[in-house]
């Protein structure tokens, strides 16, 4: 079985449907209704009994744990003069502290079973965007709870991946300013590519860790 978080829309998404063409049981941590053949937990990121109950809800299968995946994230637009304590919390919340404890509550079982995680970051963490203070800041400090796990788990077969993709079409900034984007797919990338590339990570064989990937979004020419 496989553990995504934001299942329910955007990479998550694809990655769930990719996984379950491939035969994959998969359990989806998400406030929405997940793709159809996801096992859908329904989880509030922002709330830590309700993470973990769906552990709890984890852990009660026998089947092993292949990986965990933590894909859902928020953003945040704000002046670096205007920052408020609220999106801060909100996106840190969300962004680093639920993968934390998600992988803290299940790392007995991911070391029992040697399952890999793959934390999504981006490029973001980088370097800096105008009016993403928030979010930067998330994705450095995912990038930094990676590397620290690569240094808990190197004596074990479990390996640790951080997967920091470019700006790709999604829904991601509509959530937050309410305007829908009419991205170019000439100039942003598929989120259903970036799913094929995460599950080709995962399916290397085991004695290869993919430590970190960063995938710069190129414009066609």
């Amino acid at each position: 079985m496989i553990v995504i978080t934001g299942a329910s829309d955007g990479l998550g998404r694809e990655l769930s449907k990719l996984l379950i063409k491939d035969g994959k049981r998969v359990f989806g941590l998400a406030r929405n209704k997940c793709e159809a053949g996801v096992i859908h937990i329904k989880t509030d990121l922002l709330d830590e009994a309700s993470i973990t109950s769906a552990v709890d809800q984890i852990l009660k299968e026998e089947e092993s744990l292949e990986a965990v995946i933590n894909c859902a994230g928020v953003i945040s637009l704000e002046k670096i003069n205007a920052l408020s304590s609220s999106e801060i919390e909100r996106v840190l919340a969300t962004n680093v502290k639920a993968p934390m404890l998600l992988v803290s509550k299940l790392m007995d079982r991911i070391q029992k079973d040697g399952s890999d995680i793959l934390n999504v970051a981006s490029t973001v963490g980088f370097k800096g965007y105008a009016d993403q203070a928030a979010y930067g800041v998330s994705k450095w400090a995912m990038r930094g709870f990676s590397t620290n796990l690569q240094t808990e788990l190197k004596d074990t077969s479990c390996r640790v991946i951080s997967f920091c993709p470019g700006g790709f079409v999604s829904r991601f900034f509509a959530k937050v300013t309410g305007i829908e984007n009419n991205l170019d797919p000439k100039e942003w990338m598929k989120a259903s590519d970036l799913a094929k590339l995460m599950w080709q990570v995962l399916q290397l064989p085991k004695n290869m860790e993919v430590s970190e990937i960063i995938i710069n979004r190129k414009t066609s020419i």
